[in-house]
């Protein structure tokens, strides 16, 4: 599991006839989970009596959830659609089970030595992925690319599409801050300052705003929650932060202004939106998406469309035609709005119970946890909340999400192993405190 989740960025298959990367790494996700499983079941690893002597069981919520993802399949509107998933995206059932089974290796197979280190891991691999998608801007990259993308200067990097490369970022920029904030050597720190540095200027060539704001959302949490009761951090936050506003600054004026009229595009759909003078292509049309997806979910409140089967039921009217043309509307670029129309309400709040009850058991660990392990808590949560809120413009996607999912895993475990010790060295304090009484 721990190798798996450090090279899933670079699992792709670059030759062949127009090479598509999310094709290889749903492969590379899926035999994986099969083969993991295959030796759990006959090495008899995952101990169930493990779940029965814990007070706090995940694959409860887990099972609940793919329970109904399993009906949502079986009265799905397309029903091999829904196991196998749309032609480039293939989020069907088969990787739906997939990223359920990675939180839960994450969260229940890797030791402490390997949790201490997976996050280092996956932040050097960050680095290989960022100067690539900094090159890619330039057309500098060696690899074959797509051919939608043969003069395409927007970075995706090794994701296929720059808004699945932004949410990547967004994780590997909170988690490479909060290493860089409880790094002792200066080597050390360095490093982390540069991995988190390279990711942010990528993020900026992906021109993905949804990254944007999530990163945004991010550092404003750590600001609040870290810095600002650790003036001892001041200092590296404060180069940190100047680091990102020089490179935004002139990046923005080498590329004429650029970046800041994307962002400023933010501004300005919002205004549209909420004054009531929408025209349907605020969010590059994403409004207009939401507005014709919203109504779908009275229609399939209780088991959805069906996994991977919005094209199928999202109205092909005379608008749609406009904007939209043949293309196909596959997804709601709404990941809360995608899951109730498609799987249902009941798996969208079984979804929003699972992240709960994986943040809350985050918060709880950190009130126990020791100095550099309540900030590196406090970084996995920032990274989880930042990708929760691109997530509302953005779509889940087969090359970051299994990413996602893994982080999920291992927050509870790092909380798990607090807690735990926490609640064994209660007995030994009580005694030591009657002693001295």
């Amino acid at each position: 599991m721990f190798w798996f989740i450090l090279f899933f960025p670079l699992l792709i298959y670059p030759w062949g006839y127009d090479p598509y990367y999310t094709i290889p790494k749903t492969a590379y996700l899926q035999l994986f989970v099969l083969g993991a499983w295959m030796y759990i079941v006959m090495k008899k690893r995952y101990q169930l009596f493990t779940m029965a002597a814990s007070p706090f069981n995940i694959e409860y919520i887990i099972i609940l959830f793919f329970g109904f993802i399993s009906l949502s399949t079986l009265f799905s509107v397309d029903t091999q659609t829904s196991l196998f998933g749309v032609k480039d995206r293939y989020e069907g059932i088969l990787t739906l089970f997939s990223y359920c089974s990675i939180l839960l290796f994450s969260y229940r197979l890797m030791d402490k030595k390997r949790l201490e280190k997976v996050v280092p891991g996956m932040i050097m691999i960050s680095v290989i992925v960022s100067i690539y998608g900094i090159l890619q801007h330039y057309l500098v990259d060696f690899l074959p690319r797509n051919s939608d993308k043969l003069n395409y200067n927007r970075s995706y990097g090794f994701f296929d599409n720059p808004n699945f490369f932004g949410s990547y970022l967004v994780l590997m920029i909170l988690l490479g801050t909060a290493l860089y904030l409880t790094a002792k050597t200066k080597k050390a720190s360095f490093f982390y300052y540069l991995a988190a540095s390279l990711a942010f200027i990528a993020l900026l060539f992906s021109g993905t705003r949804s990254g944007w704001i999530g990163t945004f959302c991010g550092i404003v949490f750590l600001s609040v929650y870290v810095i600002f009761r650790r003036r001892q951090l001041w200092l590296k936050w404060g180069a940190l932060l100047i680091t990102f506003v020089f490179a935004m600054t002139l990046i923005n004026y080498a590329e004429n202004g650029a970046y800041s009229n994307r962002a400023n595009v933010i501004v300005t759909d919002s205004y549209k939106i909420i004054s009531n003078q929408s025209t349907g292509e605020e969010g590059s049309s994403r409004f207009l998406i939401w507005k014709k997806t919203l109504p779908l979910v009275k229609e399939y409140f209780w088991l959805g469309s069906g996994p991977e089967t919005l094209h199928l039921v999202f109205p092909e009217d005379a608008e749609k035609k406009r904007y939209f043309g043949n293309s196909l509307v596959d997804k709601a670029h709404n990941e809360y709005l995608h899951i109730a129309v498609t799987l249902g309400i009941p798996a969208l709040i079984t979804y929003l119970w699972l992240l709960t009850v994986v943040l809350r058991r985050a918060f709880q660990a950190v009130r126990e946890a020791e100095e550099k392990e309540k900030i590196i808590l406090y970084g996995l949560i920032a990274a989880i909340g930042g990708y929760l809120v691109q997530a509302f413009f953005n779509i889940s996607t087969v090359p970051v999400a299994p990413l996602f999912w893994a982080l999920l895993g291992i927050t509870l475990a790092k909380s798990g192993m607090i807690l735990q010790k926490e609640s064994i060295d209660l007995p030994s304090k009580h005694v030591t405190l009657n002693q001295s009484a």
